[in-house]
């Protein structure tokens, strides 16, 4: 009788666990720049380029699922480059999460809607005849999203996301700074989670940052997350 209980007890309280943070198909609305309690998402923009593969090689070896946002023809142009089309892919099938950066990397803040609604739905048609998903998560470039632009985001399912600790890779290539900004930037673990913005388009971001950032967030106590874990969200539509 008494193990009987105890497994109805452990059920329930499983039930009940699960219920509490259910992985759903939801459209955030607003910009998100924090990741929940606890936890840090490694994210990299622009890409895909020729430091990409390896920057996979890396978190694989290393555990950790990155969230890559990814554009169409910035650094390489995944309509008629196999090279770009097999790193979102190799990222992809390794369990990392494809987001979108737009198609050309341009301020959305600058077009109306029907360029907004451009640049996302030619990203989309090319993610799909590469890895056959359709992304449920954004960043904007330059994280310029005004609310006009938010809001047709939001209306093509997309949740967009910022971050809340700047790197600054694109400005310093310098470790030192850049791991000044992480630690001027990505408060205690009883806080907000953190999201931070790297671009795997640059060989020191791969090769030194990535590294010494996975060792401080970790000395810092947090867990790794993809964006869509980041809001107990579905990462593609």
């Amino acid at each position: 009788m008494h193990s009987l209980v105890y497994l109805a007890f452990a059920l329930l309280l499983s039930s009940t666990l699960v219920s509490t943070s259910p992985i759903t198909r939801r459209t955030l609305t607003g910009v998100q720049t924090d990741c929940k309690k606890g936890y840090f998402a490694l994210t990299y923009d622009d890409g895909p380029y020729e430091f990409t593969e390896e920057l996979v090689d890396k978190l694989d070896a290393a555990g950790i699922k990155a969230t890559f946002f990814v554009n169409g023809k910035n650094w390489w142009d995944i309509k008629t480059d196999s090279n770009a089309s097999a790193a979102i892919e190799k990222a992809y099938n390794s369990g990392h999460q494809i987001a979108s950066h737009t198609y050309s990397h341009a301020d959305l803040d600058s077009l109306d809607a029907a360029g907004v609604t451009s640049e996302m739905t030619d990203l989309e048609a090319a993610l799909e005849k590469a890895i056959g998903v359709k992304p449920a998560f954004m960043r904007p470039p330059y994280g310029n999203s005004n609310s006009g632009t938010t809001s047709t985001l939001n209306s093509l399912g997309y949740t967009v996301v910022t971050w809340n600790v700047d790197s600054k890779d694109y400005e310093t290539h310098n470790l030192n700074d850049e791991l000044t900004n992480y630690k001027n930037e990505l408060g205690p673990i009883t806080g907000p989670g953190g999201i931070a913005l790297e671009h795997d388009v640059y060989q020191q971001t791969v090769e030194e940052l990535t590294d010494k950032a996975i060792e401080y967030v970790q000395g810092m106590g947090y867990k790794f997350a993809t964006i869509a874990e980041c809001f107990n969200s579905q990462p593609y539509q």
